[in-house]
């Protein structure tokens, strides 16, 4: 639906600027009268790119707004009021719309599920599915809470992640510009000094000459550029969704990537599961629907196929040990889950096992990382003083001799 960005006026004269999401200019206006706001200017807001990256609720906000929503709803507050509530608290104007629009509908007899429909590129399969389950279970707070923590543990794994990831990465970055830096410009000038020395200089002194001329040559940065077009042209015939799987399953096999992947992936997957299967939400749809946590397009594309062996009567522990992927451990533990019938519990336990042995396995990696390229660096610039002191100490052999 459209965005509609408005300039109104309150009862006491106070101008409100703001961003409605509506299905056409009537249904503005009918909620700017609802709100005791008179309308000064109404004008649909475009987007030219229309790329949903840019409407998306965060993990983090919408983690936020479903707790604030749980917490209204288990008082006794009633949902349209909750939303509007809930939304008179939210800063952005594009969150504050949606909230009113979610409201809207509520109020116009839509159930929750339906309002937060039409927003998928907020509220996904699995948020959706589980506040269906809310509602039909009569215990919508409760299932609020859940998917609250959901993605609390979603988004705080996204930040260790990120945060992790952020100081080797600016210093492998750094230390690639220095590198370049001292190949494309130092290297050269102090090198050439030798070159009137009518003997052949060492092979670590050639070979940065070399490395030197490349980095020194546009060609080899009209070759990076020739080659990323080639790329980006070999994906677009090939086709972005199979470039992306054979991707995955290659990443599926590099060792130190590959577990932090699985791990990752299996711990969405499991809590997923184990909260639409605590829903009253049957087999085979919780594990379409959580499948779509899964990040790897290869053992998302394993997940689903597993649900027709299931239909067929298989368990889930004996599926999901066909797919190679997926440790023993985890199948071990979910087939101790069904056969004690406590297949809920045990598969929380095993989002938890493996969130921690992600979070583990993630630390110790990223304390390896930065002394590594620290070690890196160093050994670069050892041997670039290497190749310079090397001609010099030739220099004073022939003056000595």
């Amino acid at each position: 639906m459209p965005n509609y960005s408005y300039k109104a006026l309150d009862q006491s004269g106070i101008t409100e600027n703001g961003i409605l999401i509506a299905e056409n200019l009537k249904e503005v206006h009918e909620e700017l009268k609802n709100r005791h706001l008179i309308p000064i200017k109404i004008k649909e807001s475009k987007n030219r790119f229309n790329f949903s990256l840019f409407t998306k609720i965060s993990s983090s906000k919408l983690s936020l707004i479903t707790r604030q929503l749980a917490t209204l709803i288990n008082g006794g507050i009633p949902v349209d009021q909750a939303l509007d509530s809930v939304a008179k608290q939210i800063d952005s104007p594009l969150i504050k719309g949606k909230l009113t629009n979610i409201a809207n509908k509520v109020k116009a007899g839509f159930k929750l599920s339906e309002s937060f429909e039409d927003h998928p590129e907020s509220f996904d399969r699995l948020y959706c599915a589980l506040v269906r389950a809310g509602e039909t279970s009569g215990d919508l707070g409760m299932i609020l809470e859940k998917t609250s923590e959901l993605l609390e543990r979603k988004s705080k794994i996204s930040q260790d992640v990120t945060g992790a990831l952020v100081y080797p990465f600016v210093l492998f970055s750094i230390a690639i510009i220095v590198i370049i830096l001292l190949l494309s410009f130092v290297v050269p000038e102090v090198v050439s000094q030798f070159s009137s020395l009518n003997k052949e200089l060492p092979f670590i002194t050639k070979t940065l000459l070399f490395l030197s001329s490349i980095f020194s040559s546009y060609i080899f940065y009209l070759v990076i550029v020739f080659s990323g077009l080639i790329g980006l042209l070999s994906i677009r015939i090939i086709g972005f969704e199979l470039f992306r799987l054979k991707l995955d399953k290659l990443l599926l096999s590099i060792p130190i990537v590959k577990n932090s992947l699985i791990d990752s992936d299996l711990s969405r997957f499991t809590n997923s599961l184990s909260i639409l299967r605590s829903s009253n939400i049957s087999i085979i749809n919780a594990i379409e629907i959580s499948a779509d946590t899964v990040s790897n397009n290869f053992m998302r594309k394993q997940i689903k196929n597993i649900s027709n062996r299931v239909a067929e009567g298989e368990s889930l522990a004996s599926s999901l040990e066909k797919i190679p992927a997926i440790p023993t451990l985890v199948t071990q533990m979910i087939e101790n889950g069904e056969r004690s019938g406590r297949l809920e519990e045990m598969l929380d336990k095993v989002s938890l096992y493996l969130e921690n042995k992600f979070q583990n396995s993630t630390k110790i990696t990223m304390n390896l990382l930065e002394p590594l390229i620290v070690v890196f660096l160093g050994m670069f610039v050892a041997l670039i003083v290497l190749a310079i002191l090397l001609p010099l100490i030739q220099l004073n052999t022939l003056t000595l001799n």
